[in-house]
């Protein structure tokens, strides 16, 4: 029997600034692990709307007819699928430009990586108001808890990160957020935040790895020993 790891996400889980990506991952030392297919699909710089989006429409055509695909391997049938999501900052966002999807993110300093974009502001107020925290949130949340839900429909493995986003849930507003809404309540974000996978609420990827002695490349991404750490850590989740 074939088994595939699928693995969405952005930058840090793609093996950004590794000499050798597909061999010094962590998708790669936990598929190594347990005799899977790799299956990486993660993109610098992309949202969570394409990660959530790539992840329904592969995980669909897996269970239509046990094919699925990343860059890397081509096709691939297997009979067991596998998902491992290292969801990115909440902030960033994508829009349909009449004839493709454009991502777009608020420069700011935890979503900046090194000198490349020390210097990157964002004053579009479009952009501006699409990356407030309320919006965000949301989108986020409902994305993490449908995608989770989808899954264990299906009974499909997975493993769900936050990768190194501080989330710091904002309070209730006074004024109404939708038209015919109600006055109180409005956003219920720490309700919908005690719905969301343990593993995604419980720390960052980053924060588990400084905190086992790893550090960051030049332009902030894991090096490859702290692949290595976060690798044994999912190993051991998947395990039970």
């Amino acid at each position: 029997m074939s088994k595939v790891l699928y693995t969405h996400g952005d930058s840090v889980v793609w093996g950004a600034e590794l000499e050798n990506k597909e061999t010094e991952r962590f998708s790669h030392h936990i598929a190594k692990h347990f005799d899977w297919i790799d299956c990486n699909n993660a993109t610098a710089g992309v949202s969570n709307d394409y990660i959530y989006r790539q992840t329904m429409r592969d995980v669909s055509r897996w269970l239509f007819d046990k094919n699925i695909w990343s860059e890397e391997t081509g096709w691939v049938y297997s009979d067991e699928l596998i998902v491992s999501i290292g969801w990115t900052a909440p902030t960033r966002f994508e829009w349909w430009t009449g004839d493709s999807y454009q991502q777009e993110r608020l420069w700011v300093g935890y979503d900046k990586w090194g000198e490349n974009d020390r210097d990157r502001t964002t004053e579009d107020e479009f952009v501006l108001h699409q990356t407030e925290d309320i919006p965000s949130y949301i989108r986020t949340f409902n994305q993490i808890i449908s995608l989770s839900a989808f899954l264990d429909k299906n009974n499909i493995p997975h493993y769900f990160f936050n990768t190194f986003y501080d989330y710091r849930l904002p309070e209730e507003p006074e004024d109404k957020i939708d038209k015919f809404g109600k006055r109180t309540n409005q956003l219920d974000l720490k309700v919908l935040w005690n719905m969301l996978p343990d593993e995604f609420t419980f720390g960052t990827m980053y924060g588990y790895i400084k905190f086992m002695g790893e550090g960051l490349l030049p332009r902030n991404h894991p090096t490859a020993e702290a692949h290595l750490e976060w690798s044994n850590l999912l190993i051991k989740e998947l395990i039970q």
